[in-house]
């Protein structure tokens, strides 16, 4: 029994249950929620937020599950009118997957079928092609759609997957959950399946908890995770998620702590050190200091995409590496004002007085300077802070001022001169960079930005200095300037207002507009940073400014008409969705939000200060002509040309390095007129737009304004690099590829891949998809290759190496499921494409490079197995015959479909022994039943339903053939051919169509068999049968002999037979007297001169020396047996709506490539 867990240890997890993150469906027009009913049709109902069958969450980018019956949102068909039901989650199921639109409209993905209540508020929902008022669902309590709520992936700590996602809802001792649960685990944690079915696969691990397995070092808590496998965002959201940040280091004595919880792992760690500012240089998230260095020998290494930084286990220090590797992490979470007045030249904010001063001093006098005013040289400690130094100081982007920053006291460890603790830093890029060490112990804030590098100390430069109020002037009201109205302030040339009474963003504008201003605009970064200083650090959340898409969805503009010049986007910003743009508080001070403009918020006025002259509109000039080569914007003064001669190709970072060094930059898009000129180009290429850094949106590498988003013709520059190894595998990365020149069926090229220690490749990310489709393209290889994605047994998309499915990139209209049994999937024109797995491609084997030795998911036990009662065994897979009465008897497809039902499929023969044996038991039954071989979805190649490859056929004379009338499916003949029959009973099920008797005598229809050892001449063999009244046996239709070739089979010895010329005037009779009139030689037989006749291991009939030595067959025949059969004829061709019997077939164990719930079917037909 697991130990009691108090109500304290209890709380974060009891706050991780409570976190919002499910939500009630909330239809506007009828005030009601959805909520499904005992029959899972769904309908409005009152809403309740104590109701878990109302409550509803995102399991994945598209699928919806409700919390109280853990099955998803679907409907029963893509039809209009089809009514909102919920099944089991099936991330494949094409009924299953929704997608926003107009972001308050829930649709089916890929149709124009929008989700809304039928004509009753009572009435079940349904799919509608109309789009009304009754269309429109919010979160319930806002006004926000669906989508506002969408899927993030929870990834898991601990456990044994490798840091992967939970997946949600997952099936743990048969019972299904929605969220993480503390079901059998000792310490009540809370814990999760990566995957769907726990119980199957036993992949789980731990949900992140605020608080959990944290290591304390003074007032910092650290998590080391040593046995996850992320990418550095993966692993940064892990931090965030458990209410912490990447790893910042800020201390030696830091360092040297995490060295001791480290240096015994043999995994390097993901920490929060990053250059994603293309203008800056290396950073720790969330604005950490970065006043210590710790690089290993060689780092920071200067290739362009390697922006991430990496902690080495074995010595601590610090490498560059490539984002989206995957390795461990450490977590760290760390456990401070109002305006004063200040002396004459001074400037006052947060409790401080600034002076900047551009008098030239070295940084020791500037100290002197500043210490003998009462102060310091500046210290800074937030992005607030910062952005006042810029925006309110005077601050020039000629400037280069000293601040207090330096490493003077310890080589690589900066302090703040004035003694305060570091805990903001703004580097340029490349800096700090400490080439010639001892002499550059002092920091400089220069340029535009107003960035820091380190510089000799001796220089003399301006600087600024920072103090503590005087206490005598501590109550001097602050000062009014006279050319704004009371209660506004004045920066530049404007005068701003700071709105504290929430409005919407109309009400916003309309108050602004009534003031004689405007909802502010924003023209540049030192405007932006001003705005920041002044609310940045408020208790709002969101101030509104003049910035939305209301007017032109999709593209961004100012309400005053002015032309849009800068953009300051926060994380995921503007993303797809219309709204207005408010600008954040907090940690995430002045970046901005697109909100829903009848949201209320604070808000920013702005005007003209009084006696101010706008400055007059510049003469408009005709811009200089392009160079040639390159064509001219069609609306602005800028040039674009397209690099995309093959040898020029570049990665996206060599791409931005190359246009840099011409004088230019990637290439920034604004409007619809300047996109359709580059989509003219005619190839992909690289553009300028980015989210380099996690912590802000998109932005243009040229500084130029975010106001539209297409993703239309973006890449070109894309030169991979790879090297061919010594067996003929290509090298990416970190793993090694295989690509064939052959076309196999897929569970033959899994073979295939296997044999060479690797396996049908998995795409984690759209990276390794177009290295692979290119390689393929620009190498002449099979373009459509299988990859290792198939459909599982529950119907689902599943990796062969049973990592989580966490990318995917089908092609237009695609997964189809054409004839619902295209269960693999190929590249196909760089997309995916699903397939029958029996089809011919080629195929993509992966393999891990040496070097890399990811992890690997532990593989399940094969299960044990056995046949259920009236299922017959034969090489690990159980078979039955139905429709042995005329009412039961179906077409292919419904046959099929019984079979599916019954979790099986129509039989596959993929031998001659399969053959066989089905013949044998196929014997009685009045029409030759269906087979799983059909060419329905692949006219010309038949293939088998349940994917395996086509390596045997038995097809009759003049087939298979194509002819007006269609032929598309397989029927097993009989004798007689295309007859129909019927069955007065069944009982042939019930004995499986043998017997054996007491004697050791098997009987088969009117026979009854011995296989007799030992090795006998064939005389002693025939002596033998007769002293047990007996002869050798006689083979007279293709029934009897494969029953008696199962039975050599079995032995693995040929037998004699009663076939003989000797005693016959040299003619071959059966001993017996029984006509031959069926017969099975082998190629070349018989010999002349040969009278003996045995059954070999292939089936064949050949001719053997009498004195040689074979175990032999013996028979007694039943003349006066009688089958209690009534037989009627009819006729009719195997057209695919004709109804015969079908045989079906399950997997005794189930090998790899067939995870279907696969029933092969037989063919009842001659060896």
């Amino acid at each position: 029994m697991g130990k009691v867990i108090s109500n304290e240890a209890l709380s974060p997890i009891l706050a991780f249950i409570t976190k919002p993150d499910t939500f009630l469906i909330h239809n506007e027009y009828l005030g009601h929620c959805l909520q499904p009913q005992i029959s899972l049709s769904i309908i409005p109902m009152s809403c309740n937020k104590d109701n878990d069958w109302q409550h509803f969450k995102w399991a994945s980018e598209d699928q919806i599950v409700n919390m109280g019956t853990k099955r998803c949102l679907a409907v029963t068909s893509r039809t209009s009118l089809a009514p909102l039901t919920l099944s089991p989650c099936n991330k494949t199921s094409e009924l299953q997957r929704w997608v926003c639109k107009n972001e308050t409209l829930l649709a089916l993905r890929d149709e124009n079928l929008f989700l809304q209540p039928g004509s009753g508020w009572k009435d079940n929902v349904i799919l509608s092609q109309t789009i009304s008022t009754k269309s429109v669902w919010t979160v319930y309590g806002t006004r926000n759609g669906l989508c506002s709520k969408g899927y993030e992936a929870l990834f898991t700590l601990e456990g044994n997957s490798f840091g992967a996602p939970c997946v949600f809802p997952f099936k743990y001792l048969g019972k299904w959950h929605a969220k993480c649960i503390r079901d059998g685990d000792t310490n009540a944690q809370l814990w999760c399946g990566t995957t769907a079915d726990v119980d199957e696969d036993s992949l789980t691990g731990y949900c992140p908890v605020d608080g959990k397995d944290f290591r304390r070092l003074h007032l910092n808590l650290y998590q080391i995770n040593p046995n996850s496998a992320l990418t550095w965002h993966q692993a940064r959201k892990s931090c965030q998620q458990q209410n912490a940040k990447l790893l910042s280091i800020k201390e030696l004595h830091e360092q040297t702590y995490l060295i001791g919880l480290t240096s015994h792992l043999d995994t390097d760690f993901w920490i929060g050190l990053n250059n994603f500012d293309v203008d800056s240089g290396w950073e720790w998230t969330g604005n950490q200091p970065f006043r210590y260095l710790n690089w290993a020998p060689g780092s920071p290494s200067p290739e362009s995409e390697k922006i991430c930084g990496l902690m080495q286990s074995n010595s601590g220090r610090w490498v560059n590496n490539k984002c989206d590797e995957k390795f461990g992490y450490i977590c760290k979470k760390d456990n401070s004002s109002v305006d004063v007045p200040c002396l004459d030249g001074w400037v006052a904010y947060a409790g401080h007085c600034y002076l900047l001063n551009r008098n030239l001093k070295t940084w020791k006098n500037a100290l002197l300077y500043c210490r003998k005013a009462g102060g310091d040289l500046i210290s800074m400690h937030n992005i607030e802070e910062y952005s006042f130094v810029i925006s309110q100081l005077g601050y020039n982007p000629t400037d280069l001022l000293w601040i207090g920053l330096n490493d003077q006291k310890t080589e690589m460890y900066f302090e703040w001169s004035d003694g305060t603790p570091v805990s903001f830093t703004k580097w340029q890029r490349g800096e700090p960079t400490h080439v010639t060490n001892v002499q550059e112990d002092c920091v400089i804030m220069s340029g535009e930005n107003g960035y820091w590098s380190d510089n000799f100390c001796d220089e003399e430069l301006g600087y600024i200095c920072k103090s503590k109020p005087l206490l005598s002037v501590l109550d001097e009201p602050e000062p009014v300037d006279p050319t704004c109205p009371k209660g506004w302030k004045r920066h530049g040339f404007y005068c701003y207002f700071i709105g504290e009474t929430t409005k919407t963003f109309s009400e916003a504008k309309t108050f602004c507009e009534a003031t004689k201003g405007f909802l502010t605009s924003v023209e540049d970064r030192y405007e932006q940073a001003y705005l920041t200083s002044l609310i940045g650090l408020r208790s709002e959340r969101y101030f509104w400014i003049g910035f939305s898409d209301v007017e032109q969805p999709g593209t961004f503009n100012w309400t005053n008409g002015e032309k849009s010049l800068f953009s300051h986007w926060n994380s995921e910003m503007p993303g797809q969705r219309p709204g207005c743009v408010a600008m954040r508080t907090g940690t995430a001070a002045g970046l901005w939000d697109v909100v829903d403009c009848k949201e209320k918020a604070a808000f920013l006025c702005k005007q003209w200060a009084e006696g101010v002259t706008p400055p007059p509109v510049p003469p408009v000039t005709v811009p200089p002509p392009c160079l040639d080569g390159w064509t001219p914007s069609p609306t602005r003064n800028v040039c674009f040309k397209n690099f995309n001669e093959k040898y020029l190709k570049k990665t996206w970072f060599e791409a931005r390095d190359f246009c840099r060094e011409i004088g230019g930059d990637l290439a920034s898009i604004h409007n619809e007129e300047e996109r359709r000129a580059v989509a003219g180009y005619g190839d992909d290429f690289w553009i300028g737009l980015n989210t380099l850094d996690p912590e802000k949106g998109l932005a243009w590498t040229d500084g130029s304004p975010v106001t539209m988003y297409s993703c239309n013709s973006l890449f070109s520059f894309a030169d991979y690099l790879f090297k061919t190894i010594e067996d003929g595998w290509i090298a990416y990365k970190s793993n090694e590829y295989y690509f064939s020149n052959i076309t196999v069926p897929a569970e033959k090229a899994q073979e295939i891949c296997r044999k060479h220690g690797g396996r049908l490749t998995v795409i984690e990310n759209d990276d390794e998809r177009r290295f692979l489709w290119k390689y393929n393209t620009f190498y002449g290889k099979q373009h459509d290759s299988y990859i290792g994605l198939i459909v599982g047994l529950d119907g689902k998309f599943a990796w062969l190496d049973r990592s989580p499915v966490t990318y995917t990139a089908w092609a237009p209209d695609e997964p189809n499921f054409t004839n619902d049994d295209e269960n693999c999937v190929v590249l196909y024109s760089g997309l995916w494409n699903d397939i029958n797995c029996g089809s011919l491609n080629g195929f993509i084997c992966e393999r891990h490079n040496r070097s890399a030795a990811l992890p690997v998911a532990p593989t399940s036990p094969e299960p044990l197995g056995g046949c259920a009662d009236g299922w017959l065994l034969f090489n690990n897979k159980c078979f039955q015959i139905f429709g042995l009465h005329e009412e039961d008897r179906k077409n292919w497809s419904d046959a099929r479909a019984d079979c599916k039902s019954r979790e099986g499929n129509l039989a596959t023969i993929p031998s001659k022994a399969v053959q066989a044996f089905l013949t044998v038991h196929i014997r009685s039954i009045p029409s030759g039943p269906w087979i799983g071989l059909n060419a329905i979805a692949s006219w010309g190649r038949f293939l088998w339903t349940d994917g395996s490859g086509v390596y045997y056929t038995n097809w009759d004379k003049r087939l298979p053939s194509f002819s007006v009338r269609h032929f598309y499916c397989v029927q097993s003949k009989q004798i007689t051919a295309f007859s129909t029959f019927s069955f007065a009973t069944d009982a042939i099920l019930s004995y499986s169509g043998t017997t054996i008797s007491a004697s050791g005598y098997t009987r088969y229809g009117n026979s009854s068999y011995s296989l007799v050892s030992p090795k006998m001449s064939w005389d002693e063999s025939r002596k033998r049968c007769k002293s047990e009244k007996s002869e050798l046996a006689s083979i007279v239709d293709p029934y009897v002999q494969s029953f008696l070739w199962l039975l050599v089979l079995k032995y693995n010895e040929p037998a004699w037979i009663g076939l003989t010329s000797n005693l016959t005037n040299e003619k071959y009779k059966w001993i017996s007297n029984r006509r031959l009139v069926y017969t099975n030689w082998a190629a070349e037989e018989p010999k002349e001169n040969i009278a003996c006749v045995y059954l070999d291991l292939d089936g064949h009939w050949k001719t053997g020396t009498c004195d040689e030595k074979y175990f032999s067959i013996c028979e007694q025949y039943h003349a006066s047996l009688k089958l209690g059969i009534t037989i009627t004829h009819s006729r009719a061709p195997s057209t695919l709506s004709y109804k015969i019997q079908i045989i079906c077939f399950k997997l005794d164990y189930m090998p790899l490539l067939h995870i279907t719930n696969s029933c092969y079917k037989g063919r009842n037909e001659f060896i």
